[in-house]
């Protein structure tokens, strides 16, 4: 391990936390398949575990329900499923303050039950938020055990415990903000270092095998703003960076694996097109500033980022079926995937080829057979029912004969068949894309 700890990196979401609009901040874990894939014994998944504020939330302004978002950390589970079996479990909170994290952290490894208030104060943010970060602390066991199970941490945190700070600073003239970054920033710099050091030692407590990788500060302000206040705070960014450096290079030191991953020069001078600062007023990242924070993470994790097109659902009168990926490539078939009743068809061959598994048929009863390993699934065109290992299973739309060209062509539902041979099915809604892996 230790591989990624050394890689230099550096963000301020200082004011990482405005007025939340309704989005839910948690999220535990992938969508199943269209019918329904949990992870099987036949292989362990990548198991990604998300702390932090709103930008791991993934928050834009306007969101009013989690099907709204679609974060870095959604992307950072879209490139997983590219490598194989992944999960992923979102513990991040609005308005979280790196103080507030510790607390969350520390009552997790006591094992304390939790309340939002024992995070930290909550009671100035909107309702909504309050209850997110409500429901949220009551997962403290839920975080424990995801933890102890963590391939992967991946964290943001901080923009909050500069924000009041950074609000004063926007309410002086040039001057006077100047002289005062230059007297405070050094001790909230070190306070912020310090606390972030201690989130990622409990974290370690927590995730003994898992990888820490988190961001640095990225400054939303841009330059047109006010350019010398610009200049400095760029600076200030660069010295937290360079804090965050050493901190994870002592923490390597001493067998802790963790990774900062570079976003602050991503978004400098890029502010505009990056956050939601300009149509807005709202500093969080916008769907081009998260996609950037999501290919930082995927760079430092697997030496690059794949841009995974969002597939077409076709019209009402002829919906398409989802785009398909099988061990991380887009299948390639002759044969159309099919949707019909909310559910992938595909041909009997195309399934063997894309599973690896073995088919046979059997005309007299026309059920089709399907072998890998231990597993053996058999359905039967028509059949409401399916056999698992021997085992009948319930199917919601049974297979049928596709005309194909002159010729007919067997179909059956690919979740079923793929789930039945222990395969995982992650769909995921925002791409129209399901992720198939054995």
């Amino acid at each position: 391990m230790l591989s990624h700890a050394m890689r230099r990196v550096r963000t301020i979401a200082v004011a990482g936390a405005l007025l939340w609009t309704g989005a839910g901040s948690v999220w535990a874990g992938p969508v199943s398949a269209e019918t329904a894939a949990a992870p099987s014994a036949a292989g362990e998944p990548y198991r990604i575990v998300v702390l932090g504020d709103s930008v791991s939330v993934g928050y834009e302004p306007g969101a009013t329900k989690p099907s709204d978002l679609y974060g870095y950390a959604d992307r950072l589970l879209d490139q997983a499923l590219l490598h194989g079996r992944a999960e992923e479990s979102n513990f991040a909170i609005m308005g979280l303050t790196t103080d507030g994290l510790d607390r969350f952290l520390q009552g997790t490894k006591d094992k304390k039950p939790m309340t939002a208030a024992q995070i930290q104060d909550f009671s100035s943010f909107d309702p909504r938020v309050r209850a997110e970060a409500e429901t949220t602390a009551a997962r403290a066991a839920e975080l424990g055990d995801a933890l102890a199970q963590a391939n992967l941490v991946a964290l943001t945190i901080g923009g909050n415990d500069f924000l009041d700070y950074i609000r004063e600073l926007s309410t002086l003239g040039t001057a006077d903000a100047l002289a005062s970054l230059d007297r405070d920033m050094d001790g909230k710099l070190n306070n912020y270092a310090d606390q972030a050091e201690q989130a990622v030692r409990l974290i370690h407590d927590l995730a003994p095998q898992a990888e820490i990788l988190m961001t640095d500060q990225y400054l939303p302000i841009p330059e047109q703003y006010n350019a010398d206040l610009y200049k400095r705070l760029l600076q200030v960014t660069d010295d937290l960076a360079d804090r965050l450096d050493k901190m994870a290079e002592k923490l390597v030191e001493e067998h802790i694996d963790v990774g900062i991953v570079a976003v602050r020069q991503l978004f400098a001078g890029k502010e505009l097109s990056y956050t939601h600062i300009f149509d807005a007023k709202d500093v969080h990242p916008n769907q081009a500033g998260y996609s950037a924070i999501a290919e930082a993470f995927a760079d430092s994790l697997w030496g690059g980022y794949t841009q995974i097109p969002y597939a077409s659902k076709g019209t009402g009168s002829a919906p398409a079926a989802p785009a398909l990926y099988i061990e991380g490539s887009p299948l390639k078939t002759a044969n159309k995937p099919v949707l019909r009743s909310g559910t992938t068809f595909l041909a009997l061959s195309d399934i063997a080829a894309a599973t690896r598994a073995t088919l046979t048929w059997d005309n007299k009863t026309r059920t089709a057979t399907f072998r890998k390993g231990a597993n053996e699934v058999s359905i039967a065109i028509g059949a409401k029912t399916m056999k698992v290992n021997g085992t009948p299973k319930a199917l919601a739309t049974p297979a049928y004969l596709q005309k194909v060209g002159s010729a007919e062509k067997t179909y059956v539902p690919l979740a079923a068949v793929t789930e039945g041979l222990q395969y995982q099915v992650v769909y995921r809604s925002r791409l129209y894309t399901a992720f198939i892996h054995s």
